[in-house]
């Protein structure tokens, strides 16, 4: 009978830590699905370990680092945290105030009208080994996301550069299947395309280019092209809630933000 009741202690003890560790997992998620975002999304837990790295990283001493440790410092994502307030646009704008970061060039030296919460940003990244968020396969590395001051999720920016000419149309075709079309007239956003659902507005933009392409010493040129074409995808998500909450402060918005029904 000890004998049982020891091992089925050892279980319960087990699972009780298999029970937190998933837990602990699916509050610091290193990895936002966006299919899956949805009003409650933490942003600061989302973040804290990130910026906490990045405090660390920037803290160092670099003539203590090796080589690894060097190479390491430089190959990892760095983000940072700012307050953004509500600032008085004195004329400049459609509207009385529009919204910034308190830190920026142009408004550290201004008296905001109101403090509305933090937006936290990725600062430096690997495009091709970094991923923060998901949407029907396409990974992008760099995301800048806002919550108001009582922690709750404002909206959010992620951005990839892609060399694949199929992922701009995977994003169109989930987005477009899932979520209800918004109709944006071209004078209030050229080549933006919108979507909403119960909670969010999400729209969708590109930006083709083309990129030299750099070869390797020794490298043969010849059969390879010069130039490489380049696709900037931004993908914005804003919640009604924060929509709504700018409109009522008359803060500016882009001309393809609808007003919320």
């Amino acid at each position: 009978m000890k004998l049982f009741s020891s091992t089925h202690t050892r279980i319960l003890s087990l699972l009780f830590l298999s029970t937190l560790l998933y837990s602990c997992q699916s509050q610091d998620p290193a990895v936002v699905f966006l299919d899956k975002l949805d009003p409650s999304f933490d942003v600061s837990t989302f973040y804290a370990p990130k910026i906490k790295k990045t405090e660390s990283m920037l803290a160092s001493d670099v003539k203590e680092m090796d080589k690894k440790a060097l190479k390491e410092a430089f190959e990892t994502a760095m983000f940072k945290k700012d307050t953004i307030a509500i600032f008085d646009s004195e004329g400049s704008l459609p509207t009385p105030f529009y919204l910034e970061s308190t830190s920026g060039w142009e408004t550290k030296k201004l008296k905001p009208k109101k403090y509305y919460g933090y937006r936290y940003t990725t600062v430096s990244y690997n495009e091709d080994k970094d991923t923060l968020a998901l949407l029907n396969g396409v990974a992008f590395p760099a995301l800048a996301m806002a919550e108001n001051k009582d922690g709750k999720f404002a909206y959010l920016y992620a951005t990839k550069t892609s060399k694949n000419k199929t992922d701009y149309q995977s994003l169109q075709d989930f987005l477009q299947k899932k979520y209800t079309t918004l109709n944006i007239a071209e004078e209030a956003g050229s080549g933006v395309k919108g979507w909403e659902s119960p909670d969010f507005y999400y729209f969708l933009t590109k930006k083709d280019r083309t990129e030299e392409q750099i070869f390797s010493f020794g490298e043969p040129e010849e059969d390879k092209p010069t130039t490489t074409a380049i696709s900037d995808i931004l993908l914005e998500i804003f919640s009604k809630e924060y929509i709504q909450a700018m409109r009522k402060e008359q803060v500016y918005l882009r001309d393809y933000i609808p007003l919320v029904k």
